[in-house]
């Protein structure tokens, strides 16, 4: 059966005219898929645009507690002023006018109550919005919150202030520092360098609250997370590696520390130069852990300390004179275990003896112990000391 030119034409039009539908169909389709996936992007900005207005009020409320609080702080200061100003009435001379010395003596008195009143005040104010930081966390994360990244923040920022305003408070600082690790945690890479940081400081606050065990742990995620990211000898890595030495050997794991201020020691040498306080303070540590098994070593690593105590703090400094005793301590012990020369040894005590006596008196106390320390060494090689010597030995408890 054959259709006709008119059925051809009518079909091959209702083909055209089905294909045309199918095309604008499969566009509408992709219409729509390009509408969901921007009304998904527009719904994701708006939720950033959300969290960012949150943040920004929260700042905001912090800005106008700080500014409520340095108005208090300004309104006792001018308080104080009022007082101060009373006392100058008081002390007045008779034409009027407070003599020198008064004004001195009140100026001095004045200037020790402000500091001693704004630094009391001061932390009261921080503590205070520490508790409202911990209690306010708390209440959050019960309802299954998270605290926001400034809090966090906030939080460490409080821990560094009552620092330099003197307060000691590690199970305040633990708390805060515990509170600022989980807010930063939800918010940044597990190896950002301020989580770590973090992390570091709250190791510090638990080895000072006597929990070392668990201090050593937040120690080793810093100094290896930290040598990862930052190199090993960056010099944050090398702060975490000397609290993490300094804390195997309180723990009693000595080869650990030993090999760890090593390197500590090598990398700062190198970097920070021997004259960093770093590098003295390492060496220093891994100086006492050797007199346990080498005094050779010992001996020579406490040369190069003395050195590098005077090239940084002068030789006249309590830190090259303790060196120099350190290191004439260290030459006795030798002498006593048949290492080193015992002429040697007597004329590095005597040095000792001569520098402290010059620098800080006969009479004071580092200059009696190291001059009874000499006379010791002295009897216990048969030699005679002279009568001061003696004097030294027979009053070396004073």
């Amino acid at each position: 059966m054959f259709l006709s030119s008119v059925g051809v034409a009518a079909f091959s039009d209702g083909r055209m005219m089905e294909g045309q539908e199918l095309q604008s169909v499969s566009k509408l389709e992709e219409q729509l898929q390009q509408a969901r996936q921007r009304s998904k992007e527009l719904r994701q900005q708006l939720r950033l645009e959300l969290e960012a207005a949150s943040e920004l009020e929260k700042r905001l409320e912090k800005v106008r507690a700080d500014k409520a609080v340095t108005r208090q702080l300004i309104a006792q200061e001018l308080q104080e002023v009022k007082v101060a100003h009373a006392k100058l009435q008081e002390v007045k001379g008779r034409d009027g006018t407070p003599t020198e010395r008064a004004r001195q003596a009140l100026s001095s008195s004045v200037l020790a109550s402000d500091t001693g009143a704004l630094t009391v005040q001061r932390c009261d104010v921080l503590q205070q919005r520490a508790r409202a930081l911990l209690h306010g966390g708390a209440d959050l994360e019960a309802a299954g919150g998270n605290s926001c990244l400034s809090e966090a923040r906030e939080a460490a920022e409080i821990v560094e202030q009552l620092e330099d305003l003197g307060h000691g408070d590690d199970a305040l600082y633990r708390a805060l520092l515990q509170f600022s690790l989980r807010g930063l945690e939800r918010h940044l890479e597990p190896d950002d360098p301020e989580v770590l940081a973090r992390v570091h400081s709250l190791g510090v606050s638990l080895e000072n609250l006597g929990e070392k065990t668990l201090a050593l742990q937040f120690y080793q995620r810093a100094y290896e997370s930290r040598s990862q990211r930052l190199g090993s000898e960056h010099r944050d890595t090398l702060d975490s590696g000397y609290n993490l030495a300094t804390c195997y050997r309180n723990v009693g794991k000595l080869s650990e520390a030993e090999v760890l201020f090593e390197n500590v020691l090598t990398c700062s040498q190198r970097v920070l130069g021997s004259q960093c306080p770093l590098t003295i303070d390492t060496a220093e540590q891994l100086a006492d852990l050797l007199e346990r098994k080498d005094l050779v070593a010992a001996w020579k690593l406490r040369r190069s300390l003395l050195e590098w105590s005077r090239s940084a703090y002068g030789e006249d400094d309590p830190a090259a004179l303790l060196a120099m005793a350190k290191l004439a301590g260290v030459l006795k012990r030798a002498a006593d275990a048949g290492v080193a020369s015992r002429l040697a040894a007597a004329e590095a005590l005597k040095a000792s003896v001569a520098r402290h006596q010059k620098v800080l008196g006969a009479e004071s106390p580092e200059a009696i112990q190291a001059a009874a320390e000499l006379a010791e060494f002295m009897a216990s090689s048969g030699a005679k000391a002279p009568p001061r010597l003696k004097w030294f030995q027979a009053n070396s408890d004073l």
